[in-house]
């Protein structure tokens, strides 16, 4: 019985295990993003998202290296980057039209059924938050690369004139996302998982135009 007796205090202060399950990295992101939207990124600690998650700061850092490690794993978290990946990897057949048009459709979904994380992101950019602001570069510079490539495919088969591709990207990526953006700012945006119809409607109409633009610019 003294054996027993004096083995159970040793029992009781053993640490609390830290958590670390997927469920654990999906709270933390989680509560990373409210408290982002709330408070903005620049005022949210590390304390404030293991507090929000119900962990300890130690799980964070299980998952996590720092804050910004945490901003950016949303980026994976919420599909984008495996999206950006597969647009750096396509290899496109249908009418140029057609392609443009199916990649801003695309890219105004993901924005919609990311809405959440897209008020953050747009909303510390502008207030140039240097982590957001260098994030949403990054990530609208791979966009702007990947879209300059597809119309280099374009003018090496003699689909399109020569232009300036990499000024071309640009207007395509600010068309999508300032489309999304100001229904997103005026209040017209809604809370369904896609865009809805007067978005996709405008900028397919906006593409149109863009495309009718290069195809005569070498008239």
């Amino acid at each position: 019985m003294d054996l027993v007796a004096t083995e159970r205090p040793q029992e009781e202060k053993r640490p609390r295990k830290v958590r670390r399950g997927p469920l654990t990295r999906k709270q933390i992101l989680d509560a990373s993003l409210r408290l982002f939207s709330e408070k903005g990124f620049a005022r949210t600690s590390v304390r404030d998202i293991a507090r929000g998650a119900g962990i300890t700061d130690a799980a964070i850092y299980y998952h996590f290296t720092s804050k910004r490690h945490l901003f950016e794993a949303l980026f994976e978290e919420r599909g984008i980057t495996s999206a950006l990946s597969e647009l750096e990897q396509a290899t496109v057949t249908a009418p140029l039209l057609d392609t443009l048009t199916a990649i801003a459709v695309a890219a105004l979904g993901i924005m919609q059924r990311n809405k959440d994380f897209m008020k953050v992101l747009l909303s510390e950019a502008i207030s140039e938050d240097p982590v957001a602001t260098e994030d949403y570069r990054i990530v609208t510079e791979r966009w702007r690369a990947a879209e300059a490539s597809i119309l280099r495919d374009y003018i090496g088969r003699d689909e399109l004139p020569a232009i300036d591709v990499d000024g071309a990207a640009r207007e395509l990526v600010v068309l999508t996302v300032g489309s999304f953006m100001d229904e997103l700012m005026s209040g017209g945006d809604h809370d369904g998982g896609e865009p809805s119809e007067d978005l996709v409607d405008r900028v397919r109409s906006g593409i149109a135009r863009f495309v009718k633009g290069l195809q005569t610019a070498a008239e």
